[in-house]
């Protein structure tokens, strides 16, 4: 009756029974079942039988080997598969699409695959393969003609990608690991090959960048020219990076871009203004947003892993500063680096906790690390705000001291205690090691002295 709301109720799933099928709706949970006024949707359901008339990839393969030309379509419907809590395990196609492609192609070298989705996909065999792929979000009402006037030549495709396509499940990391400098993820820090880089797409022309100058106003200018036989417009793309970060900062950030419209041979130079804060970051040691001096790296580019032109620019900016340990003490989420744990909930409603990765049953060491940590001229120890039971051990990271501490909190994971004061003298500034073992959570650490 109605065919809206949060779940599209016109989606069902198979399961198994009893030597055949069930079918369940997954808007209500319930199940299909036939009725003498039709079908119903009810608690118990129909047994079906399977009678498979003819596979889709014969069918498709038939008609792909008398065809000029193929266009095999691929993605999801956003409704369905491409929303909150409805997470993919893979970011593989789904079988039956990439079983669809592969037969076109097998059928008909002339296949190209066109996906239409909010989210990437790991299509590494088709981009190795194929001739062509295209990929488009989900569009309005003009969606398929704008995507038939690409296809037939047209219009030159100017689309450009907002995410970094990876070429396989293992690339990005955990699906719940949302340290993504730990993890190392996305264009801002992954560390290896994307399939294809943020900010990639291609044309049926080409462009040539000359000239680029970014002045102590920040504003850039670089200057574009059409060297191919189209009309098209491109999308300049302006990155910058630290050259010598103190902390881990990304490989590349952009800070603008702007798209140009050029005949071919036409050239024109184009004016990117960027703002000082886009070249910061949040300092842990700080509590702040902070945009540190020194020089950075200004990059004109096609796309991320596409860099046309680059200078280098001195920019006055904050000065780095120890982190007063015994004022602030060290808040266990605010760490410069880590390994081996995870940002977990402090409270039910608020705040942050440290956790180790708990594997096989259980607890491998996790690691935090803290960056200039100054003690000033004397501590005499050091407390730990902690829950749940294992040991934490402090080390400098020259080995000059070390202080291993118990945590027998007992209770449930929020019920946070304080630990004895241990030993650990220290002046001075140095770079704090944290290693955590057992299933504990750590919230804070404080200094005494």
């Amino acid at each position: 009756e109605q065919p809206g709301g949060w779940v599209v109720q016109e989606t069902f799933r198979l399961e198994e029974h009893e030597g055949g099928h069930l079918l369940v709706h997954a808007g209500t949970g319930g199940y299909v079942s036939v009725a003498a006024d039709g079908l119903k949707v009810a608690d118990s359901g129909t047994p079906f039988e399977i009678v498979v008339v003819e596979h889709g990839e014969d069918a498709v393969a038939r008609a792909a080997a008398d065809a000029d030309v193929v266009i095999a379509v691929a993605g999801n419907d956003p409704h369905i598969n491409g929303r909150e809590t409805e997470d993919r395990r893979t970011l593989a196609l789904p079988p039956c699409q990439d079983r669809l492609w592969r037969a076109a192609h097998a059928a008909n070298p002339r296949t190209v695959l066109v996906l239409t989705s909010g989210y990437p996909y790991a299509v590494a065999d088709a981009q190795a393969r194929l001739p062509a792929l295209l990929w488009t979000a989900h569009g309005g009402q003009a969606a398929g003609s704008a995507l038939a006037r690409v296809l037939a030549g047209d219009v030159s495709p100017a689309g450009r990608l907002p995410q970094t396509w990876y070429a396989d499940d293992a690339d990005p990391g955990g699906l719940l690991d949302y340290d993504i400098i730990g993890s190392r993820q996305t264009y801002l820090y992954f560390d290896g090959t994307p399939l294809y880089p943020f900010g990639h797409g291609l044309s049926y022309t080409s462009f040539r960048y000359d000239r680029l100058e970014v002045g102590p106003s920040l504003r850039a200018r670089v200057t574009v020219t059409n060297t191919g036989p189209r009309a098209a417009d491109e999308v300049v793309q302006l990155y910058a990076r630290e050259a010598a970060p103190r902390v881990p900062r990304p490989h590349r950030q952009l800070v603008a871009h702007a798209r140009v419209s050029l005949a071919p041979g036409g050239t024109r130079t184009i004016e990117l203004a960027v703002t000082r804060d886009e070249l910061g970051h949040y300092d842990v040691a700080r509590g702040t947003w902070t945009v540190p001096g020194g020089t950075y790296v200004f990059e004109a580019a096609a796309s991320s892993g596409d860099i046309r032109r680059s200078v280098r620019l001195t920019i006055p900016g904050d000065a780095p500063r120890a982190r007063d340990l015994r004022r602030d003490g060290l808040a266990a989420a605010d760490y410069d680096e880590q390994t081996g744990t995870e940002i977990v909930d402090r409270t039910r409603v608020s705040g942050d906790a440290v956790t180790p990765l708990g594997t096989g049953g259980g607890w491998a060491a996790g690691e935090l690390l803290f960056k200039n940590c100054d003690f000033g001229d004397g501590a005499d120890g050091v407390t730990l705000d902690a829950a749940g039971e294992g040991e934490v051990t402090l080390t400098t990271a020259d080995g000059g001291a070390r202080a291993v501490i118990e945590v027998r909190a007992g209770g449930g994971p929020y019920d946070y205690q304080t630990t004895p004061r241990a030993g650990l003298p220290l002046s001075g500034v140095h770079d704090l090691r944290v290693t955590l073992r057992g299933p504990l959570r750590l919230a804070r650490i404080d200094v005494t002295g």
